[in-house]
C-alpha cells in the first residue's frame, strides 16, 4: 500500500539517476555533453582531460526507456503537421539547449495520430504546452503516483 503522507518523501527508482558523480570533466562518447562542476552542459571546447562516459539521456534513448510519451491525435493534426512538427523540434532545441539530458527519443508519426517519446517528463510537458498554446485543443497531462513519468494527450478537430 502506497503512503499517503506528503511529509515523507519515498525513494522513486530511477536505474539511469546516478548517485557517484563522474570523475570531473567527462564527456560523452555518443552525443559529446559535457559533465563539469557537477552538471551536464553543451561546451564549445571540450576539455583535453576529459574522461569517457555514456551520458543518462544517451543510455536511455539506446534502451528505448522512455521519460514522458505525448499522445497527439485529431483532424487538426493531419491537416498541420507540418507546423506541429516544427513546434516540436523547436521546443526541444531550446530545452536542450539548457538541460542537454531532455531529448526526444523518437517520433511515430500515423495518418492522424503521433506519439513522441522523451528521455524525461519535463520535456515531454514542455512540448505539449507549447502546442496547446500555439494550436488550443484539448490537452490532458498525467503523472502515474509515484513514478517520475508523464503522459500527455493532445487532441484538436476541427
Amino acid at each position: 500500500m502506497a503512503r499517503r503522507n506528503k511529509l515523507i518523501q519515498e525513494y522513486n527508482h530511477d536505474p539511469y539517476f546516478q548517485k557517484e558523480k563522474c570523475t570531473d570533466p567527462c564527456v560523452c562518447e555518443h552525443c559529446g555533453v559535457v559533465f563539469h562542476d557537477g552538471m551536464f552542459e553543451w561546451l564549445a571546447k571540450v576539455p583535453a582531460n576529459a574522461g569517457k562516459i555514456s551520458c543518462p539521456a544517451c543510455k536511455r534513448i539506446n534502451n528505448k526507456y522512455e521519460g514522458g510519451v505525448l499522445y497527439l491525435e485529431g483532424d487538426f493534426l493531419s491537416k498541420h503537421k507540418k507546423e506541429i512538427l516544427n513546434i516540436i523540434k523547436n521546443t526541444e532545441k531550446i530545452e536542450s539547449k539548457y538541460r542537454p539530458l531532455e531529448r526526444i527519443i523518437e517520433i511515430v508519426d500515423k495518418a492522424s495520430k503521433m506519439e513522441i517519446k522523451t528521455t524525461y517528463e519535463h520535456i515531454a510537458r514542455r512540448i505539449g504546452e507549447a502546442i496547446h498554446r500555439a494550436c488550443k485543443g484539448e490537452l490532458t497531462v498525467k503523472y502515474p503516483e509515484g513514478e517520475k513519468y508523464v503522459r500527455i494527450y493532445w487532441s484538436r478537430n476541427e
